[in-house]
């Protein structure tokens, strides 16, 4: 008796499961159970489409326009994974690379820009260490001096018209950026205060048009001296020099620098109309520097306060900014006001270091030549 009970219960059972599966489900039942299925999906901000214009240029520095040719320019780089998954959903490429430029752009809290793009400040970080990776490896295609005869005419052509300073060829300047190379820990204030922030050292050359044609970047800790001579002297750029790949044409630097038959400074004391004349030329002049620098500084404000990362990463931080600077200049981006008066340039040290009364005479020349009284 038991036996036929629970063989007429599995019956109905089944009976059950049969008109279940043919019931007729209407359109809006199907499509209310969808929707309630994906409101438990987080959909992530996408600022291209969520910002008007103006909102967007206030938080990436970039029209909409430009950002979208950086992101093509690194698209085909990012979908080459080199890199440990991220966490739990993969981040949109393009998410990826507006949310490092607006960390970088240093216009609001870290945080915030983890939050206004769907992703917790770890992953913001492991983001931009990713992009900025991708982008340093471009720094030969995007940061070089001019190579041949007719660039490297062009861009004295450019300086000289300025203020009618001729064989210029670049500006030299120097500055420091900080870096933060690991987590302060509690129970170690002191070893925490010296090796979670360190200094590192930034040299450009810059051009008459405010973009950088070569860079430097160095801790201040691999040298003894940290003087801007010093600096000069072990970089690639004075190597350069001194094998004649630019001969006949000068640098430009600033009171702290020594004069060199490559790099002329300012006189410190004029005692004639002509070298009165040469100090005048050489303002307006390397001015162009310290706008290049102003520009940088200002669209992306990491630069003035602290980079994290190790000094490797840093040092792909610093030249993956230099990169999107130099595509802002040449797609003449209105996003920053680039009559900006104020300058956020320092230099290391305003002492002068020995010059070689050969390199003095050098200047005299070239000041007899090209600011003598005729």
């Amino acid at each position: 008796m038991k036996d036929i009970e629970s063989f007429e219960r599995s019956l109905r059972d089944f009976q059950y499961v049969e008109n279940f599966r043919r019931f007729p489900f209407s359109p809006d039942i199907i499509k209310r159970t969808v929707n309630c299925t994906s409101r438990k999906q987080h959909k992530r901000f996408n600022p291209l489409f969520h910002l008007n214009e103006h909102q967007f240029r206030q938080k990436y520095r970039y029209t909409k326009e430009n950002i979208r040719r950086i992101i093509e320019i690194v698209r085909d780089d990012l979908e080459i994974d080199c890199y440990e998954p991220m966490e739990r959903e993969q981040v949109p490429i393009d998410l990826q690379i507006l949310s490092a430029i607006r960390f970088w752009g240093g216009t609001e809290h870290p945080k915030l820009t983890a939050m206004a793009h769907g992703v917790s400040l770890r992953t913001l970080k492991k983001i931009t260490r990713r992009i900025a990776s991708v982008l340093s490896s471009k720094a030969s295609r995007y940061i070089r001096m001019p190579a041949t005869l007719s660039e490297k005419e062009r861009m004295m052509r450019s300086f000289q018209e300025l203020a009618n300073m001729p064989q210029v060829i670049g500006t030299l300047l120097q500055t420091r950026v900080r870096f933060q190379s690991k987590k302060p820990r509690v129970h170690d204030v002191r070893q925490s205060q010296e090796n979670a922030r360190e200094v590192v050292h930034m040299q450009l050359v810059c051009d008459a048009d405010h973009k950088i044609r070569d860079l430097d970047i160095r801790l201040v800790e691999e040298v003894s001296l940290i003087t801007d001579t010093k600096m000069f002297s072990l970089s690639k750029i004075k190597e350069r020099f001194e094998q004649n790949e630019f001969r006949g044409r000068i640098l430009l630097g600033n009171e702290s620098f020594s004069c060199s038959s490559c790099l002329f400074t300012p006189v410190k004391l004029p005692q004639s109309l002509a070298e009165e004349l040469y100090n005048h030329a050489h303002s307006v002049t390397y001015a162009s520097a310290r706008k290049c620098l102003n520009i940088l500084m200002f669209r992306f404000g990491i630069l003035g306060s602290e980079v994290f990362g190790s000094f490797g990463s840093a040092k792909q931080t610093i030249t993956a900014l230099a990169i999107l600077h130099n595509m802002a200049m040449d797609w003449s981006d209105p996003s920053i006001d680039t009559e900006i008066s104020i300058s956020p340039f320092k230099s290391f040290n305003s002492l002068n270091g020995i010059s070689m009364p050969g390199e003095h005479s050098n200047r005299r020349k070239f000041i007899k030549t090209h600011f003598g009284c005729k």
